[in-house]
């Protein structure tokens, strides 16, 4: 999946994003409001296995990039036929609280069959 409005991307995870979520996922100053405020202590190599496993029709970790920078996640998990739990995470502080959620949320073309 890949969806684009203006200057800001969501994209499919991939192996060669583990590293960057490693970091954020790792930081208790991002984690914190996720009840880690120690960071989740992974690896790298437990997220790219993680991001294999990830299918359209069950659920699949997401980039969002502003101008080509990752800045946060987004992650989709199939509840059952036509319902999906959203996740959003704008990870890089001096992104957030720029209403990014609210156009995400907004961007056509993401669908859960």
């Amino acid at each position: 999946m890949e969806l684009s409005y203006q200057n800001l991307v969501i994209r499919n995870a991939t192996a060669e994003d583990s590293v960057q979520l490693a970091n954020w996922w790792n930081d208790g100053k991002v984690m914190a409001h996720a009840g880690f405020p120690n960071g989740l202590g992974t690896t790298p190599e437990k997220i790219t296995d993680s991001i294999r496993k990830d299918s359209d029709e069950a659920g699949r970790r997401l980039i969002i990039e502003e101008s080509g920078v990752p800045i946060g996640e987004m992650s989709y998990r199939t509840v059952c036929s036509k319902t999906a739990e959203i996740g959003i995470k704008i990870c890089e502080f001096s992104k957030q609280e720029k209403g990014y959620g609210k156009i995400l949320l907004s961007m056509r073309g993401l669908r859960i069959v």
